[in-house]
């Protein structure tokens, strides 16, 4: 089971869902459902991982996971690490709107 740490991107936009005007308690519920699964296991079916070709500002591998589908889907962009893939960490690099 993957350790999720968070880049300053990803968590600002977590607390933006949890509080303020933008809070979005229902998409804050599918996020974190979203990120539970993720924890899990990354490849879990329901999030629908697969590699990203090219993310802006990041130059390792990166994947996308889906939080939920339709008009204004979000997703989830992660990496594997810091290290191997072996040692179960995934850094969640973006949450938001499909690109």
């Amino acid at each position: 089971m993957p350790t999720l740490h968070y880049t300053p991107t990803a968590a600002r936009t977590l607390a933006r869902l949890e509080t303020g005007r933008r809070a979005d308690p229902r998409r804050l519920r599918r996020v974190r459902q979203a990120l539970e699964h993720l924890a899990a296991d990354p490849h879990h079916p329901g999030l629908h991982s697969h590699r990203y070709a090219v993310l802006s500002g990041y130059r390792g591998t990166a994947w996308t996971s889906y939080v939920d589908q339709g008009p204004g889907a979000w997703r989830i962009h992660w990496a594997w690490g810091p290290g191997a893939q072996a040692g179960g960490v995934v850094t969640v690099l973006r949450v938001g709107p499909h690109l």
